[in-house]
């Protein structure tokens, strides 16, 4: 064991170096891609059920709800831990309808089970949650995400390709 840390890595190089940020950049492109890919209104699995449990976020907390519906009970959380108006009048035993999507990069799906976004969310007949202003935030912050990726891929690339033009460069002035 102690032989495998022993062992010197090899010895990073201006182009090494580059291949890892634009190879970084394009799985963040890709992961980007694929966490951006939400369904239409139509295509959200609606949940009539009842609160177990109700958990308001605020200062880098998540605001999440446990629902009892038929499928289950299952943990329905806010885009970006927002609290909306009118979500701290909910109690336990309130019924509610939503429309959710399933979290897709769940990390903690083994541990904690199926969890879901709300994108509208409806209690005594009145909206909680417009699915408008969620889809216009959601989208706003993936759209600013995807500039700061864009940069970075498109950064990343000029790096890689100028360590490519230096090493032919000094190879040919061998």
């Amino acid at each position: 064991m102690m032989k495998f840390f022993s062992k010197r890595p090899k010895n990073l190089t201006l182009i090494s170096a580059a291949a890892y940020f634009f190879m970084f950049a394009v799985c963040a492109k890709g992961v980007s891609l694929y966490a951006a890919q939400h369904p239409s209104v139509e295509n959200l699995l609606p949940v009539h059920g009842m609160i177990r449990d109700v958990r308001l976020g605020g200062q880098g907390k998540s605001t999440s709800l446990e629902i009892e519906s038929e499928a289950g009970t299952f943990r329905y959380a806010t885009y970006f831990g927002k609290v909306w108006p009118g979500m701290r009048l909910l109690q336990p035993g309130d019924r509610v309808d939503l429309l959710a999507e399933k979290k897709r990069l769940n990390r903690n799906r083994l541990i904690k089970g199926k969890q879901y976004y709300i994108w509208e969310l409806i209690h005594r007949q009145r909206i909680i949650i417009p699915y408008e202003e969620v889809r216009e935030m959601v989208l706003g912050k993936e759209a600013k995400a995807d500039r700061f990726i864009n940069i970075w891929l498109t950064t990343s690339f000029a790096i890689l390709l100028l360590a490519l033009v230096r090493k032919l460069v000094l190879l040919q002035t061998r």
